[in-house]
């Protein structure tokens, strides 16, 4: 039974998360950290427009994410909003959240144009900075959100947020790389990797870890050695659709992980 209820919720989670209303301080963390993944949702998609890889489902994908950017980021203001007078220690101290949020709010009214763009190798720099800042910026938000709670789980659903969204960031890195920067990115990807595995270790470690959370866990580290295998090899275009299949299990397994941390801090 208890098993169904993991599943149910990450079924639920995973496959509402552009309309999911947040009822809760560890829904509002994990919908902050989910941000960053989706920047570099965009970024791994822009690149793979650009280099006609995958091109019309590349579309589709980046259509869906600046949606569910948009939508989660509508959300996370109600709450922020909702809470802002509420001062218990089941919610963060949302004045605070809520100036950082700001700045995250209108960067994007600027990022937001060059995804509107033609993708070009000649303004993929420019795109990927701004995205970077972008990214800094919803990191902030989440560690400030962690950083006023008394939520148990919160920073567990923190670091698995970080790690999910890593398992994108290595995917763009390496589109990157592949589009004819690989003398720039090289060494950033290897740093991501290192970072994938410092952190999925951190979570490993935990002793509020369940059997099912240790599972998955385990799969991901199984995972995350082919992701590895596979790019250690020279960079080549033709590998990305692999590197992108990859990435994306691993991320779907991250996500099953902070919805499994979440659905804890609720029972707790």
């Amino acid at each position: 039974m208890k098993a169904f209820k993991y599943l149910l919720l990450c079924f639920l989670f995973i496959s509402s998360a552009p309309r999911a209303e947040i009822t809760s301080i560890e829904a509002f963390i994990n919908a902050s950290s989910n941000q960053t993944r989706l920047t570099q949702e965009m970024l791994k998609n822009y690149i793979l427009i650009g280099m006609s890889v995958r091109g019309r489902k590349a579309e589709q994908d980046l259509k869906a994410a600046i949606a569910e950017y948009e939508a989660a980021e509508k959300e996370i203001l109600n709450f922020a909003n909702a809470h802002s007078q509420v001062q218990t220690l089941s919610y963060a101290k949302t004045d605070t959240v809520r100036e950082t949020f700001k700045k995250a709010a209108a960067h994007w009214v600027q990022v937001k144009p060059l995804y509107e763009q033609t993708p070009a190798p000649e303004n993929v720099e420019e795109v990927r900075a701004q995205t970077e800042l972008l990214l800094s910026e919803w990191r902030t938000v989440t560690q400030e959100i962690v950083a006023n709670t008394e939520s148990k789980y919160g920073s567990l659903i923190s670091t698995a947020g970080f790690v999910r969204m890593l398992s994108q960031r290595v995917n763009s890195y390496y589109a990157l790389r592949a589009w004819g920067f690989d003398d720039r990115y090289s060494e950033p990807f290897m740093m991501s990797l290192t970072l994938f595995e410092e952190n999925r270790n951190t979570l490993e470690s935990s002793p509020l870890n369940n059997e099912e959370i240790k599972n998955e866990l385990s799969k991901i580290q199984k995972d995350f050695k082919r992701f590895k295998d596979l790019s250690d090899t020279h960079v080549n275009k033709a590998l990305l659709p692999l590197i992108t299949r990859s990435a994306g299990k691993i991320t779907d397994s991250m996500d099953k992980v902070t919805a499994l941390y979440m659905y804890q801090g609720l029972q707790f």
